[in-house]
């Protein structure tokens, strides 16, 4: 898998293929990785036409693997991976560590209050992760009125008329798949966390002096401001949901001076926005009734494209908008 949609900075020449596992060292960034995963994988199935009933089944066993949990965890971790990167944020937080020591400070951020972005930066850090999601919001829109259309157009041809007789196996299919959960692509694990994980050290569109053409073929791709800090015009939750800004920058404060030393219990919990699981498990329960239910299989592109994308998009936005 090539992460297609989310091309600006190159960082590979880690010395792990598309199959290599890569040590666990940062749980935000891991779970971070899973919505990257999404977006890729989102990007691949709007890519890829439609030629048979299996490749259906791919793009539904793709895109509605995801679980409402995961997509919670990964959006929130992204978000703070984003603002972990705005250097004044991190330079005080820093500050803070020093000063009052590693333990106290911790304690306060994984309560996931209001600490942490009343810090200096804290609000533009914020900010900029908020702006990231606006950026990313119309292209997942967009593959999801491709995948849209691809099922009208689907109508011309024998195969597609064809009527349906396992929609309740395909959506247990689909109920097994998201009880699992979709793994994040293991090279974007590996380029967040692995030799060289992000940092404010981390240097945009270099590539690993030992990186052969093969790898720099298959390399993964992430956008620069994941290596040098979001620089567009930042954006504020809705009055009301502050709650959201305040676990997004308790989390890259953990992230910065270094999460995985928290109870994991107590990081879960700040990375788990409920007003947005709510509503992603909603989409994933009425993702497995489209599928029980629908008569051709022409109609099965619509339950993908409204099910696993455009109302998942709606679910992000609405926790900040």
């Amino acid at each position: 898998m090539k992460t297609s949609g989310l091309i600006a900075a190159l960082i590979c020449g880690f010395g792990v293929s598309g199959v290599a596992m890569a040590q666990a060292t940062d749980t935000i960034s891991e779970n971070a990785a899973v919505y990257m995963t999404f977006q890729s994988d989102a990007d691949d199935v709007a890519g890829k036409p439609f030629k048979s009933a299996s490749d259906l089944d791919a793009a539904l066993n793709t895109l509605g693997a995801y679980n409402a949990d995961q997509l919670t965890r990964g959006w929130m971790a992204y978000s703070a991976l984003v603002a972990s990167q705005d250097p004044e944020f991190s330079a005080t937080v820093r500050d803070i560590e020093a000063f009052y020591g590693r333990e106290p400070v911790m304690k306060s951020f994984a309560a996931g209050n209001a600490y942490a972005r009343s810090l200096k930066g804290g609000d533009n850090a914020v900010g900029g992760a908020i702006a990231v999601t606006d950026e990313d919001l119309p292209k997942i829109y967009s593959n999801a009125a491709i995948i849209k259309e691809q099922g009208y157009s689907l109508q011309g041809y024998g195969w597609a008329k064809s009527r349906i007789r396992n929609g309740g196996q395909r959506a247990e299919t689909v109920k097994v798949l998201q009880g699992k959960g979709k793994p994040a692509d293991n090279l974007i694990v590996t380029a967040l966390t692995g030799p060289a994980p992000l940092s404010d050290g981390t240097k945009a569109s270099v590539i690993n002096a030992a990186a052969t053409a093969t790898d720099v073929a298959g390399a993964v791709r992430l956008p620069a401001f994941l290596t040098t800090g979001f620089t567009g015009n930042r954006q504020k939750v809705k009055y009301g949901k502050e709650a959201v800004a305040n676990q997004i920058a308790s989390l890259a404060a953990m992230r910065i001076i270094g999460a995985n030393s928290v109870d994991q219990t107590r990081l879960s919990k700040v990375m788990m926005e409920p007003a947005m699981q709510s509503c992603l498990k909603m989409q994933n329960l009425q993702l497995q009734g489209c599928v029980a239910g629908v008569g051709q299989e022409f109609e099965l592109p619509h339950c993908i494209s409204q099910h696993t994308l455009t109302e998942v998009a709606d679910c992000l936005g609405s926790v900040y908008k």
